[in-house]
């Protein structure tokens, strides 16, 4: 089983970009239709790294870089 972490922020509309599409399984995936996409929201504890990332996030956006 893979993880992935996606963070997103607030920024002006841009096209998909495709960074890497040379593996099997994701040829496998890519081929599915996008609907099957399935999005996990994870809490924002800052006991996880995706807590403290996302805290960090929201802080850079507010511009308190401490």
């Amino acid at each position: 089983m893979e993880s992935y972490l996606i963070q997103s922020w607030p920024a002006a509309h841009q096209d998909a970009l495709l960074v890497k599409a040379t593996d099997t399984y994701g040829v496998q995936v890519r081929a599915q239709p996008a609907n099957d996409t399935t999005v996990i929201d994870h809490e924002d504890s800052l006991d996880t790294q995706t807590g403290r990332e996302r805290d960090i996030l929201r802080r850079a956006g507010r511009g308190d870089y401490s």
